[in-house]
Formats: structure tokens, C-alpha cells, sequence
């Protein structure tokens, strides 16, 4: 059964609605990237903390929801007005905002292990990100056949960093886990 309280469900949830393009048959993404970012509002909001990072990245992660629906319904209406432009500022947005959720998660943990594993995972989520955005940004000038090869390996990166934060889900929510069922123990 699934904890509805549990914050990094929605934070993992988040980035894999934002991540993940089930565009099929010419139909619009059925995983919207929208949802995502209200995905993380909500498990932004359940984090233990009262930090002003926390309300500065709820803010930001509803913000970036009203700006992905502007992008996303550009591309369903293919009106075209934003193009690549449009996605490429999404997607450093999204960056700038994963910077704050990192910097609250790691704020917020009473746990030197853990604490340590999220700024690793930090680190490397950024330099795969920032890389990612980089070859991007120059693969939309140049040739069209190298072009395609470097957003390729910008995938396979965007796709590591993915693969990254989803294993350091897995040890928050172990942690989560722990921390509840001790509180479990000491009520009874």
C-alpha cells in the first residue's frame, strides 16, 4: 500500500512526470509535465521542515506547473510560438529549481549519511544536468544529422541523472520508513 504522506514519492513522481514523454501517435504527453511540478508542490509541502527554502521551492515548483502548461498546450495547439526556445528555458528553470529542492533536502536531514549521500547525488545530478542543457543549446545550431546525435547523448544523460535521483529516492525513503516506524514504537 502506498503512503500517501510520504514527500519523496512525490518528489520521485514529479521527476519522472517531467522526464518521461509518452507523446504517442502525434497525441499530446500523456505523462504532462505540469503534473509533475504540482507532484513536487505537494511533496515539497509534506517535507519536515519550516525552512523559507521550502516556501521559495513550492512557490517555484507552481510557478514552473503555469509555465510548462503555456509551453505544453504551445506544442498540442502546434502554434509553435515558443519552439526549442521554449523548451530549452523549461528545462533550465528546471534546473534552477532542482538546485533549491537539493538545497532544502539537505537542510532538512538529522542524519550525517544521508546528508552526505544527498550532496553527492546533488553534485552529480547537476553536472549531468548542466551538461545536458549545454549540448543541447549548441545542438540546436548546428547541422541537423550531428545535431540529432548530440540531443542523443543529451538524453542518455538527462537519463543517468534521472536513474541517480531515483536511487537516492530509494535511501530517503528508507529513511522515512525508519523514522516512522520508531515513532510507531515509541506511541505504543
Amino acid at each position: 500500500m502506498t503512503d500517501f504522506k510520504n514527500p519523496y514519492a512525490y518528489l520521485v513522481t514529479g521527476l519522472g512526470f517531467v522526464f518521461l514523454d509518452m507523446s504517442l501517435f502525434g497525441l499530446p504527453d500523456i505523462l504532462a509535465d505540469f503534473l509533475g511540478y504540482l507532484s513536487f508542490a505537494i511533496g515539497i509541502h509534506l517535507l519536515p521542515s519550516s525552512h523559507n527554502l521550502k516556501r521559495w521551492s513550492k512557490k517555484f515548483a507552481l510557478m514552473l506547473m503555469v509555465l510548462s502548461i503555456v509551453v505544453e498546450l504551445d506544442q498540442w495547439l502546434a502554434y509553435k510560438v515558443f519552439g526549442e526556445i521554449g523548451i530549452q528555458l523549461m528545462q533550465f528553470l528546471f534546473i534552477a529549481f532542482m538546485y533549491y529542492v537539493f538545497q532544502l533536502l539537505l537542510h532538512i536531514h538529522h542524519n550525517l549519511p544521508l546528508e552526505m549521500k544527498t550532496f553527492k547525488t546533488y553534485q552529480r545530478f547537476m553536472i549531468l544536468m548542466l551538461s545536458a542543457f549545454v549540448i543541447q543549446a549548441f545542438a540546436m545550431n548546428i547541422d541537423r544529422s550531428i545535431g540529432e546525435h548530440l540531443h542523443l547523448i543529451a538524453l542518455f544523460l538527462q537519463l543517468l541523472s534521472y536513474l541517480l535521483f531515483t536511487w537516492y529516492y530509494r535511501a530517503c525513503h528508507k529513511y522515512y520508513k525508519e523514522i516512522n516506524t520508531n515513532k510507531a514504537h515509541t506511541l505504543q
